[in-house]
């Protein structure tokens, strides 16, 4: 590895280290969410610029129940001075067989269909966290923790497509008593409940093994600007994935291994020129926003 790519992945580490507030990185997903100027109508339809913009998080893992390979969920998440958005798209091949039958708000019974569920911890320093359910009617539960007697001032509608169902929310900042700002970081995850496969899949952005309610283990959200995304989070992952795999070639009690070597070297390289053009990628977007 040359010495450029060395001083990229040292600060790929600092970085990374740097965003998920003391957070353990080892097991931490990150996401950046950009802010934006101009609101996204809550229709469903995710066809709004802001989503055309935003980065898409994937990956879900299976938590607790279900098979072992989960019907993929990607989310986006953006946010302007009055609320947080989010988008989700739930990959189905049998949208057919969707269970959508809870049509009143409020009811945790919601939970029991097709249903998309996002965890907020805006205090990372207090205990208090926030859930908000929705079906693919877009019926809405939300709760604090387990108390289901809060309520949030949030909006959710919902869309079925051929391949997907797809979930848009707005949620009010001023419900949570905390608002967004460029450096904030709040816990996050994005849930998924899943019964049009015949039996009940549960799944989730950052993995919390033992149930959803687990807000140690959430993923990490990060407010950006209006230059926001553009893969960091996902770099943040990768270099550290590289990195502990370097870490434990060299601790290894064993012989050199050159084709070990060379595997653990190819991700540091991989890593490193990632972060090289997303460098020139971010850039490039402050050119344009300065015009």
């Amino acid at each position: 590895m040359n010495r450029t790519a060395a001083r990229i992945i040292c600060a790929i580490a600092v970085l990374a280290s740097a965003s998920c507030h003391a957070a353990d990185l080892e097991t931490t997903r990150v996401y950046e969410a950009q802010r934006v100027e101009q609101r996204p109508v809550i229709d469903g339809r995710l066809d709004d610029p802001c989503w055309q913009r935003a980065l898409k998080a994937d990956s879900f893992v299976r938590i607790m129940r279900g098979p072992a390979e989960v019907q993929q969920t990607l989310f986006q998440v953006a946010w302007d001075d009055a609320n947080l958005y989010l988008a989700v798209t739930c990959l189905e091949p049998n949208p057919d067989a969707i269970k959508a039958e809870m049509r009143a708000h409020d009811v945790s019974a919601v939970m029991a269909d097709d249903a998309v569920e996002v965890f907020l911890h805006p205090r990372l320093d207090e205990p208090a966290y926030y859930q908000l359910a929705a079906n693919s009617l877009g019926t809405r539960y939300d709760g604090r923790a387990f108390d289901s007697s809060w309520n949030a001032d949030w909006q959710a509608a919902a869309t079925v497509g051929p391949d997907a169902w797809y979930l848009e929310c707005a949620i009010s900042f001023a419900s949570l008593g905390v608002y967004g700002a460029p450096g904030a970081i709040w816990g996050l995850n994005v849930n998924r409940d899943r019964q049009a496969g015949g039996e009940t899949e549960w799944s989730g952005w950052s993995d919390t093994v033992s149930g959803f309610h687990v807000p140690e283990r959430f993923g990490r959200l990060v407010f950006a600007g209006t230059v926001a995304g553009v893969n960091r989070s996902l770099i943040m992952e990768r270099a550290v994935q590289a990195l502990d795999d370097l870490r434990a070639f060299m601790e290894a009690d064993r012989p050199l291994d050159l084709e070990g070597w060379a595997r653990v070297t190819g991700e540091l390289e991989a890593a490193a020129a990632a972060m090289d053009e997303v460098s020139w990628l971010i850039r490039f977007a402050e050119l344009l926003a300065q015009d």
